[in-house]
Parts: C-alpha cells; sequence; structure tokens
C-alpha cells in the first residue's frame, strides 16, 4: 500500500512539473495572468443609419477595438490583423433595444394566475435564459424588464450570470418584480378565499410596506423599479381603469427609489393611473392606453417617458381565444385598445419621449414586431427607429456608451439587408448582430 501511495506521488509530483515546464500552458486563453492581446474587427457597412442626425449614410467603415468603436469614416486605417466584416450589401445600425420583455410569462402556456404560481424559480431563470439568447439573435442588444412573475431573483440571476461572461446573452436592466397592491394587477386573484394563501410576489400596501419592498428589490440587486399603478388586462378581476394606490404611496415608491439613485416605472392604463404616477415623478410609463390630453402634456412637461406596446394588443385580439387567452381579458384588451392610438397620438403631438418596448407575453420570436406595430400608429420611421435605440438608451441613462454608432460607444452593431427607413417591416430580417464587439450572428450566404 505504501508503495502505491509512493508511486501515485512521484507520478502527481512528475505531472506538475511537466505542466510547470510547458509554455503552452501560460500561453493559454484561460491563463489569468497572461496579458490579452488588442482585438480589432474592421467592418464594411453598405449603408449605415444614424439615428441620432437621422441621416442614411453610404459606404461607410467602422473601427472596434475589444468591443469599442475607434474610428469611422468612408475610409479608416485598420491594423493588419484586423478582423475583416464585410456588410458592404447591408444596412448597419445600432443594436436594437426592447424596453419591456417578460421571460417567464408566456400567455399561450396558461393565464397569469396558473403560471405565476406553477413555475419554479429555476425553471423561470432555465427558460429565461434561452427567451434572452433569443431576443439577441433578433437584434436585440439591449432589453429592460419591467418586472416579472417569480418568487425569487432568477432574472437577477440570468443578467448577472451574462455580465459575468458565462453565457452569451442580451445586456440586461431588471426591475426583479411587480409592486403590487392587494388584488392588484400582480396578485393571484382567482384562488379561492377560504383556501389556501395564494398571493402574489410582491404584494405591498402602505408607506412603511412599499419602502421595505423597495429596499429589498435593491438588496438583491434590482437596477429599476416596477410599480402596478392600474389594474391590467392578462389578470383577472381587476379593473384596467381603477389606480390602486393613493398619492401618497406612489410619492413615497418615488422618493425612496430614487433616494437609491434607481429608476422608478409604472404599469398603468386608465387616466387616473397615469396621471397619478406621473404627478409623482416616475422616470417612465407603460403602456397608458386610456390617458387624457393633459395627462400626456404633463408627460412632455416633466420629461417622463412612455412605452406604449404596441404589438401585445394586435396579438391578444388577432389570437383571441385560440391562445387561451380567456374572455374576460378579451373583453378588457378590447377596452383599452379602442382609445390606445388615440393616446398614442396626443402623446407623439406633444412632444412626449418615447421608448419601444414589446410586453412579449406572446412567442418571444414576434418581438421585433413591435417596430412595425409602432410604426402604423405613428408613421414616422426615424422615431420609431430612435425608440428601439437611441431614446430607450436615453431613457436608461446609457446614452454615452450606446443607443447609436459613434466613436467611444460600444459596439452593438444590427444589419439587414434592407432599410427599415424605407419599410419598417425590414427590421424583421435582421441577418448580423454584434454586441461588446462579438458577432452573434452573421449572414448566410445567399
Amino acid at each position: 500500500m505504501k508503495a502505491t501511495r509512493l508511486k501515485m506521488t512521484r507520478l502527481a509530483v512528475g505531472l506538475y512539473a511537466a505542466l510547470i515546464a510547458s509554455p503552452s500552458v501560460w500561453a493559454s486563453s484561460e491563463n489569468p495572468l497572461r496579458e490579452k492581446s488588442d482585438q480589432y474587427q474592421i467592418i464594411h457597412c453598405g449603408k449605415l443609419l444614424d439615428v441620432e442626425e437621422k441621416k442614411t449614410l453610404v459606404d461607410q467603415h467602422i473601427l472596434v477595438k475589444n468591443g469599442v468603436i475607434t474610428d469611422m469614416d468612408s475610409s479608416v486605417k485598420a491594423p493588419e490583423n484586423a478582423e475583416k466584416i464585410d456588410l458592404a450589401d447591408h444596412v448597419c445600425m445600432p443594436g436594437l433595444m426592447d424596453m419591456h420583455v417578460h421571460l417567464f410569462t408566456q400567455s399561450t402556456k396558461g393565464t397569469v394566475d396558473v403560471l405565476g404560481t406553477t413555475q419554479s424559480s429555476a425553471f423561470n431563470a432555465l427558460q429565461g435564459l434561452r427567451l434572452s439568447q433569443k431576443l439577441l439573435k433578433m437584434g436585440f442588444t439591449t432589453v429592460r424588464i419591467p418586472g416579472d412573475m417569480d418568487y425569487q431573483y432568477a432574472n437577477i440571476e440570468i443578467r448577472n450570470a451574462i455580465n459575468r461572461g458565462e453565457f452569451v446573452g442580451p445586456r440586461m436592466l431588471v426591475a426583479p418584480h411587480y409592486l403590487s397592491a392587494l388584488g392588484g394587477h400582480a396578485d393571484f386573484n382567482s384562488f379561492a378565499p377560504d383556501g389556501p394563501k395564494v398571493q402574489g410576489p410582491m404584494i405591498v400596501d402602505g408607506v412603511d410596506e412599499i419602502r421595505k419592498a423597495i429596499r429589498k428589490e435593491f438588496k438583491y440587486g434590482g437596477d429599476w423599479i416596477k410599480v402596478m399603478a392600474s389594474g391590467g388586462v392578462m389578470s383577472q378581476h381587476d379593473d384596467p381603469e381603477v389606480a390602486p394606490y393613493s398619492d401618497e404611496e406612489l410619492r413615497v415608491m418615488v422618493e425612496e427609489t430614487h433616494r437609491h439613485k434607481k429608476k422608478i416605472t409604472a404599469h398603468a392604463h386608465g387616466d387616473a393611473g397615469v396621471y397619478a404616477a406621473v404627478k409623482a415623478g416616475f422616470d417612465s410609463i407603460e403602456h397608458a392606453t386610456m390617458m387624457s390630453e393633459k395627462t400626456a402634456k404633463l408627460m412632455a412637461k416633466k420629461g417622463t417617458y412612455y412605452i406604449p406596446t404596441f404589438y401585445v394588443l394586435d396579438w391578444i385580439l388577432a389570437m383571441g381565444e385560440s391562445a387561451g387567452i380567456t374572455p374576460d381579458n378579451l373583453a378588457k384588451a378590447r377596452l383599452v385598445e379602442s382609445k390606445h392610438q388615440q393616446s398614442a397620438l396626443m402623446a407623439y403631438k406633444h412632444g412626449v419621449k418615447m421608448a419601444l418596448g414589446s410586453d412579449c407575453i406572446f412567442p418571444v420570436e414576434l418581438a421585433i414586431k413591435e417596430f412595425g406595430a409602432m410604426n402604423r400608429r405613428l408613421n414616422d420611421n426615424w422615431y420609431v427607429l430612435r425608440a428601439g435605440t437611441i431614446s430607450s438608451a436615453e431613457m436608461l441613462g446609457l446614452d454615452d456608451q450606446i443607443g447609436s454608432l459613434k466613436i467611444g460607444k460600444q459596439a452593438d452593431i444590427v444589419a439587414t439587408r434592407h432599410s427599415p427607413i424605407e419599410d419598417m417591416t425590414n427590421i424583421e430580417a435582421v441577418s448580423f448582430v454584434m454586441k461588446d464587439g462579438m458577432v452573434v450572428r452573421a449572414p448566410k450566404e445567399r
């Protein structure tokens, strides 16, 4: 036995010595002590969309160094070892952004009450990672999660794993949960009152509960706070026109969030909820399907961002009961859709700042259709493309890093064969995606 141990020890020492002596081990990219050489890419774009100046530039070259744009022009000098990417027959534009993404709620699989109470946080993390990667391949290099149905913090774990480089995925800004009043849009309202107590993940009433909930969201890594400032469409037994929180409660939400130097958004359909949230100082409003002109003017004055989420209502009304939408949910969808376009046009008329969000409770592959749905209402291709790029970056406070193709910004680049400025539906055929200088999707040969 001793002889065997001695042989094993000598073998281990010999292997260790061989590894130490081998230059290939220390030269490995896995060696954290080795200084990495600079990585260059030179991209030739047949056309390039300048979303800030609303211009289409022709025959442009982009030099990328270590994931950052370092030079741009019709002619750029690149190092000999630069990787060459030929997009001469493509239209280049900034990485797209979806500011209203849900990774856990796929409504074709059941109601919110069913999904929220039967999917584990582990399941949500696995599904959410898969769906986030689909969004990236479609061209969405940055997404915001405005809350989701999960009793834990799966969306934070997905974001963190992507940030650590363990998985490829979009840049993510996350509101972990929805703050909702008892019986509100993020509560589970179809369970019997005399059965087991079942509540939504973050049901809070009164200023003390609100402060504690917000602090908990930030303790575990939240970037944003999401509040249900009215009833909703896809929830059970609540009213989209009812605003459940008082002015004092909304004020405390804003105060506590901004104290932590973070941002807060409100789900709101009826005008009462929208107006109250804007008045309280919320940074953005989701949906605002039935807001008044008075509210639109206040949003413009206060600089509140508006994420109108058009396509989700198109999808609900088109699919109806065949997609598992309940009669109650369909009735509420028809109510809010009847006034949605009027609200959006008022906001556009008064100069309300808009960001693009799909609210993808439908199959996530359809999220890209939000661009077309928004343009059908507003008929302004540059405005809509800006909503899904630089305007979203401004809302996030990241416009110095992403949102447009400029020297010094991250190399988030998307390309299509044909320009969305000519026809917005062209954006649904993204064939090239780069995030932070990493090519996620390359064009197929014709």
